[in-house]
């Protein structure tokens, strides 16, 4: 009788042990890569919205709605002029579309020799150099670091196949992940403040992070992959190991003259689009312009599908050679062409460029959250790791001023080294700063308020030359990238005005040496 009445202890599904060694795993883990991560995170936070960067950097380009296949054939002979046959290989047309109402003409080759890429106008006349460095810099920042040799690229690969470890084991360190989903105890300890800190985000921004960070590894992996099978069975030669992704590539034909005629587009562009009905005209591009062996491509879009982009490549007689046919392949090709919108948010308008980059910014404050538990943690022990707390906070707020930092000079130099070089003494700097003697809480302060002067000053001299540098029109996206720029040093700047009003907190911050400044 008694027995029955006896309470029974019910098993947790999952026991301490394996919590713990999850919780072990995800830390070292995190703690290896924290800072390659939360680099990353913060570009590609920034990248999603490239193209609006784009328009910031050339705001008076031409803008254009519609193209005619005239106006395309126009700006390829005009083209062919500015980069000769044997400084251009390829010659491409990128049409306008509403995300980015610019006609793009592009020769593949030496820029010495009359590569590079014009915006046109209307009628197809080249009218502008394009110039984006400040953007390419921060796409190959979130790509590669600007490490030579393929090294980046290996590093960013690993860091996205790790992000998404740390994202699963995160989940399964974590047993009370509903439960605790809107507990945030504010008042406590540093340590408990930051763990709520990072548990919530981590659990609210869940399936925003795990699409990232699976497609962030998804893309890792066949970088790694690829890379390994063009290496070996093409021997190095990267273009035909992609040729049964986007069509073959036209034999290079020197002995050609240089004045052999391209076709007329219009066929080309009339055969493609009546056998894909409901995609829209993208791309057009020609392999060795005027030889004999010279191929038009032709490219298509559904702006309503992630996957459905075609392909088609005809020879200069107008036989069709190569149709990529993408709702025909396989589930794992047609990710390899949805995985990039999918990852970069390049789908939905502006408002899914907003949520990425938020969501995004939320990823950066889980990894800055995540080293700084271990920080706590040891300096609740008796083992603080002041060094390491300093060179962590140059790294938080060391980044977004050399970022902000890097387009600086692009306001007065059209060096395509400027942006690298801009990022690289704002990231020294950060480091260099951290190296002195002075509290940590000011280090945060101090470089929280430089950033947001450097984002502030770069949106109002951006301003200032757009509105009095005599530019014929200016992109109206242009003016919205300033506004945000403006409204961010406001977010960054705030909380150090409240700190203003209350000096006491500033004191206990330097007694203590908790950076009650740094992001939360």
């Amino acid at each position: 009788m008694n027995n029955r009445l006896r309470p029974t202890t019910r098993k947790p599904l999952i026991s301490n042990s394996w919590v713990s060694a999850m919780l072990a795993g995800h830390s070292a883990l995190g703690l290896a890569l924290s800072a390659a991560i939360y680099l990353i995170c913060l570009t590609g936070s920034v990248v999603v919205f490239v193209q609006e960067l784009q328009l910031w950097e050339q705001p008076a380009a031409p803008r254009v709605v519609a193209v005619t296949p005239g106006a395309i054939d126009r700006g390829i002979a005009m083209l062919r002029e500015k980069a000769p046959k044997e400084a251009a290989p390829s010659i491409s047309v990128t049409l306008p579309s509403p995300s980015n109402p610019h006609l793009l003409l592009s020769a593949r080759g030496r820029e010495s020799a009359g590569g590079g890429s014009w915006y046109a106008d209307v009628s197809g006349h080249p009218a502008m150099k394009v110039r984006h460095d400040v953007s390419d810099f921060l796409v190959g920042l979130h790509v590669n670091l600007h490490l030579p040799f393929g090294i980046g690229t290996v590093i960013v690969a690993l860091a996205g196949m790790a992000l998404l470890a740390l994202v699963i084991s995160g989940v399964l360190a974590h047993p009370r992940i509903i439960k605790d989903a809107f507990r945030l105890r504010s008042g406590g300890s540093e340590r408990l403040g930051q763990a709520d800190l990072h548990n919530r985000i981590g659990v609210w921004g869940l399936p925003f992070h795990f699409l990232i960070a699976f497609t962030a590894a998804f893309l890792g992996v066949f970088i790694i992959v690829f890379g390994s099978v063009a290496a070996t069975t093409y021997k190095g030669d990267m273009a035909k190991a992609f040729t049964d992704l986007a069509g073959p590539s036209a034999r290079s034909a020197a002995h050609a003259p240089h004045n052999d005629q391209v076709p007329s587009v219009a066929p080309f562009i009339a055969a493609a689009t009546a056998a894909a009905p409901g995609l829209t005209l993208q791309s057009v591009d020609i392999q060795q312009p005027g030889a004999k062996s010279q191929l038009i491509g032709i490219g298509l879009r559904d702006p309503r599908s992630l996957v459905l982009s075609e392909r088609v490549v005809f020879d200069s007689q107008g036989r069709k050679v190569f149709a990529s046919d993408v709702a025909k392949r396989s589930l794992g090709q047609q990710m390899i062409f949805a995985i990039q919108p999918l990852h970069f948010g390049w789908f939905g308008g502006i408002f899914v460029k907003l949520a990425y980059g938020v969501l995004g910014l939320s990823m950066c404050v889980v990894t800055a959250s995540g080293f700084r538990i271990w920080l706590a943690r040891r300096r609740d022990k008796g083992r603080p790791a002041p060094v390491m707390e300093r060179l962590w906070t140059a790294t938080i707020w060391g980044q977004p001023l050399a970022l902000a930092l890097a387009a600086v000079p692009s306001l007065a130099t059209d060096a395509k080294a400027a942006p690298l070089l801009g990022w690289a003494a704002g990231t020294i700097a950060a480091y260099a700063v951290a190296c002195l003697p002075s509290p940590q809480a000011r280090l945060g302060v101090g470089l929280r308020a430089a950033t947001a002067v450097a984002l502030a000053g770069l949106a109002l001299v951006h301003a200032t030359i757009s509105a009095a540098g005599g530019l014929p029109a200016v992109d109206p996206m242009s003016w919205s990238v300033d506004a945000a720029l403006l409204l961010t040093a406001f977010f960054v700047a705030r909380p150090m005005l409240k700190l203003r009003r209350s000096p006491r907190a500033v004191a206990m911050a330097d007694r203590d040496q908790t950076p009650v400044a740094l992001p939360d």
